[in-house]
């Protein structure tokens, strides 16, 4: 139990409902890309391979990247 005259806040902030139509989207797109890599890999179509591990490597940090970056700014906030 918290001392006398001690409080926590806790703030939530909530994301408009386009942020989580976004993540859904960006998630599908990695689903896809992820799927294309593999199969392409299982049957050795190299070039086909490179090219998509390479949009699904850049989607992927891409994608982190922008979501770090909107987190720390909304948490100096």
């Amino acid at each position: 139990m918290a001392e006398k005259g001690k409080f926590l806040v806790v703030k939530i902030r909530k994301s408009t409902w386009f942020v989580w139509v976004l993540r859904v989207i960006w998630v599908l797109w990695l689903l896809f890309w992820a799927e294309f890599t593999l199969g392409s890999w299982k049957e050795l179509e190299k070039r086909a391979f490179i090219i998509s591990l390479v949009i699904f490597l850049w989607s992927l940090v891409m994608g982190l990247f922008l979501w770090l970056w909107g987190y720390l700014k909304h948490k100096k906030a």
